[in-house]
């Protein structure tokens, strides 16, 4: 049987296994957690990865020196060890939570079957809404997941009250500025715009592939802070964009419809990156 094991701090548990003190639960919610996509035993852009969780656990003072290096080779040591155990050995969302207790910083990873495919496409799209209940604030970090998390789980129980898969969320000067979990992209002509740092939303992990596979399809990129709702509703194509799922196409945002044929070949080419990454993992090491 597949799946039933978890990691915490290096040693296996059962995913049903009581292994928390009450005051190690209530500790779990200062840290952070991320969820990324594996392919064959190996983590997608794992240099990447690692780099922004090095980069998130900074935002809030913790050191994950001995869990997770830039590099990821630590990383990629425990979550094959994770993927083994489980007999998961095609693609498997990946999910890795960090949180300090009193006499250390503690690591949690887990791991879940998903359709293979190096970032599949997924038909026809998607059909999403803005979120307006709450906005996203502007800090400097919120780029990382640790800022704005309650604002994104608020947006993940409205699209759950719609049935929706996803929701871009505002920031507090009405502007787009990311997704649930993730960011997003808007196509006008040869011309690729993605929300900026500077805009209040959660910067992807993968962003700078994206950014690669968009160039190497020939568009033109370009960050900006401010991305108002209407700039999306009349953009010629709409996708959103994370580290498990990778590229996923909109249908539908709101009343306005969207053809994909670009997103298209920008999605081939990421998931051309993607398999190139692990291959290149494979003879490197």
């Amino acid at each position: 049987m597949k799946g039933g094991y978890f990691l915490r701090n290096g040693r296996f548990y059962l995913e049903d296994e009581p292994v928390f003190t009450l005051a190690e639960f209530k500790q779990g919610g200062e840290g952070f957690s991320e969820s990324f996509r594996a392919e064959h035993n190996e983590v997608l852009f794992l240099e990447s990865i690692s780099a922004h969780l090095v980069a998130t656990a900074s935002t809030i003072g913790i050191d994950p020196t001995g869990l997770i290096d830039p590099e990821g080779r630590l990383l990629r040591k425990d979550i094959s060890r994770l993927l083994n155990k489980n007999k998961l050995y095609l693609a498997a969302r990946i999910e890795v939570q960090i949180y300090p207790t009193e006499d250390q910083i503690n690591i949690i990873i887990h791991a879940k079957e998903i359709e293979r495919g190096y970032y599949p496409v997924k038909e026809p799209g998607l059909i999403i809404s803005f979120y307006k209940d709450l906005l996203q604030s502007i800090p400097v970090t919120s780029a990382y997941s640790t800022m704005g998390k309650f604002v994104r789980r608020a947006a993940k129980q409205r699209a759950e009250e719609l049935n929706q898969p996803n929701m871009i969320i505002l920031n507090s000067e009405g502007d787009c500025c990311e997704s649930i979990d993730g960011s997003f992209a808007l196509l006008n002509n040869d011309r690729l715009l993605f929300p900026a740092a500077g805009s209040g939303g959660y910067r992807s992990a993968i962003l700078d592939e994206v950014i690669q596979s968009a160039k190497e399809a020939g568009f033109q990129t370009e960050e900006l802070e401010i991305i108002n709702p209407d700039e999306l509703l009349q953009a010629e194509e709409l996708f959103l964009f994370d580290a498990c799922n990778g590229i996923q196409k909109v249908l539908g945002l709101e009343d306005r419809r969207y053809f994909s044929p670009k997103t298209k070949l920008i999605a081939a080419k990421l998931s051309e990156l993607a398999k190139k990454d692990r291959d290149d993992r494979i003879t490197n090491y």
